[in-house]
């Protein structure tokens, strides 16, 4: 089959003959409808009977019927090596067998519309050629003979080749040998990287949703007993070996399924970004985990989508979707609940590049799930080139300050808690009799003291604010009053309260010397004893009148016991 153009040489008759043999098009394909290649190839045949051919040999066969796509077929991959070739067209008819006893002359006229249109742009010009029938060698002969005649009528004169269509045709297969060459280095250097990644270690991450099974997965994968009553709550690495090869596989905390990113604690977007730490220097698969026996909605594929984008917008092309708790599905297939489970769940599917597999461990009792998991995984590191997921250098460093932030502040409360309980053991054994060196406290007789000290100043002071309060009411209802907001400190307020004091003492004290010299001018009757009782009376009527008054310097001194006044 002839697949590019063949040259070939010969004589007839002492003159000699280039031929060259071009690949075909498919009879009712249009031009558009070709592929590049055989239109290269149409073009470059010109070039290889240089300067150009006298004359182009249609060949068609007779043994099929010649409808209109056939000659819009050929039309149209004619006319593109120029316009002028039906200047220098012969129409040569094959399979004359299938005439029998029909000449090339009768089926021509019978065949139609179509055929005929073709030859006129041939200028009428066609012969028939049998290399089976020609046993003395006429057809040969005859189709020489119309050549001849067909380079005579054009006086010589061979195909102008159109110097752009060539000039961009040379062009063309330049850039497609550039191209070729690129392609092939390419492949070959990705066969070798293949070849280098094949044996190598596998480094994969799972993620998913709260209690959709990503434990049971890694463990079931790597052949690993698995304890139900786990639940992971920080990233934790295993390892194991499948097929000879070593697997770095990192389980992460899984997300509530119907809150987004912005729902989600600090705690779980910290654990799920360092996991790509944990398998330097980053995974190549992602497994995104979900269970089969709850309706995959909207706010699930939200969920996913938000908190799978936080790792990075590179991480779906290096996902792949696991179904677990597959018993639920009965008599369906994965492939089955795929397309019924509706439009989110396909969603979320197709943005994993429809990479998806089924994992039930109850159900693997041949170990087929995971054999089909591994396979999926080396397929998609194999499309991947071996190229692993790129951690986004800004993210972590972002995360390396916020832990480093969150250490310190930890630290930093943990001392704050340690030196308060020192401080309350200090006072515990202080009192217990046991106490250290503080620097401020010896013994507990020092500490017994200045208790006692403090207790007996509040006390103090509470008892002279009461008592101070009901002097301002007597005040007030006696007619007088005091602005207590004209003393700005307590500074002021004791020395008013003192100038107070002394000046109600001196008014006593003087209203009292008056009386008493009143008293003495004017009694003429009593005796010594009367007087001294009188007398008596008023010290205890003054004393009793001054006795809410005292010297803030000496309030303590206000509540000791009075003395007898007998």
């Amino acid at each position: 089959m002839t697949t590019q153009c063949l040259k070939m040489e010969g004589h007839i008759h002492g003159r000699k003959i280039i031929l060259v043999d071009t690949p075909g098009w498919w009879k009712s394909d249009q031009l558009c409808d070709s592929p590049e290649r055989l239109k290269v190839e149409l073009l470059k045949s010109t070039t290889f009977c240089p300067p150009g051919p006298h004359v182009f040999l249609l060949v068609i066969e007779v043994d099929i019927a010649f409808t209109e796509k056939h000659r819009k077929a050929a039309e149209s991959h004619m006319q593109l090596i120029g316009d002028d070739i039906w200047n220098h067209t012969l129409v040569v008819f094959t399979k004359l067998e299938s005439l029998t006893d029909k000449t090339i002359q009768q089926y021509v006229e019978h065949e139609g519309e179509n055929l005929n249109k073709l030859i006129q742009k041939c200028g009428n010009r066609y012969v028939g050629f049998g290399s089976d029938l020609d046993t003395e060698g006429s057809h040969v002969k005859e189709l020489f003979g119309q050549i001849e005649k067909l380079v005579a009528e054009n006086s010589g004169r061979y195909f102008n080749v159109d110097a752009t269509k060539l000039t961009d045709l040379e062009m063309k297969l330049k850039n497609v040998e550039e191209k070729a060459t690129a392609r092939e280095h390419k492949v070959l250097k990705k066969r070798r990287k293949l070849e280098e990644i094949k044996d190598a270690e596998l480094r994969l991450v799972l993620l998913g949703g709260y209690q959709s099974g990503k434990s049971k997965v890694a463990h079931s994968f790597l052949n690993i007993k698995y304890q139900s009553d786990q639940m992971t709550t920080q990233c934790v690495k295993m390892e194991g070996h499948i097929h000879g090869r070593k697997i770095i596989l990192v389980d992460t905390p899984g997300w509530w399924k119907s809150d987004q990113l912005c729902d989600s604690p600090e705690r779980l977007k910290v654990e799920l970004i360092k996991s790509t730490n944990f398998c330097p220097p980053g995974p190549h698969v992602f497994l995104l985990v979900i269970e089969v026996d709850i309706a995959f909605t909207e706010k699930h594929r939200k969920a996913a989508e938000s908190h799978m984008q936080l790792i990075g917008d590179d991480i779906w092309n290096h996902t792949i979707v696991v179904f677990t708790k597959l018993e639920s599905l009965t008599d369906k297939t994965i492939h089955q609940y795929v397309e019924h489970e509706g439009e989110n769940l396909n969603k979320l599917i197709q943005k994993c590049g429809n990479r998806y597999v089924g994992f039930g461990s109850d159900l693997d009792t041949e170990g087929s799930h995971v054999k089909e998991l591994f396979g999926q995984i080396e397929k998609l590191v194999a499309e991947n080139s071996g190229r692993y997921f790129y951690v986004d250098a800004t993210k972590l460093t972002d995360l390396e300050m916020k832990l480093k932030n969150v250490e310190e502040k930890a630290t930093a409360r943990e001392h704050k808690v340690l030196e308060k309980r020192r401080k309350l053991e200090e006072i515990k054994d202080a009192v217990s009799g046991e106490v250290k060196n503080t620097g401020l406290l010896v013994n507990k007789h020092q500490l017994k003291t200045a208790l006692e000290r403090e207790w007996g100043r509040r006390e103090v002071v509470d008892r002279f604010r009461i008592q101070y309060k009901q002097k301002l009411l007597d005040d007030y209802v006696s007619g007088k009053e005091i602005n207590a907001a004209l003393f700005v400190n307590k500074h002021q307020l004791k020395d008013a309260l003192e100038r107070e004091w002394n000046r109600q003492e001196a008014v006593n004290s003087s209203r009292m010397q008056k009386q008493r010299d009143d008293y003495t001018e004017t009694s003429s009757c009593g005796d010594e004893e009367g007087i001294k009782m009188s007398l008596s009376r008023v010290e205890r009527w003054l004393r009793h009148q001054s006795s809410d008054y005292g010297s803030v310097s000496s309030y303590e001194e206000i509540y000791k016991p009075e003395e007898d006044s007998d």
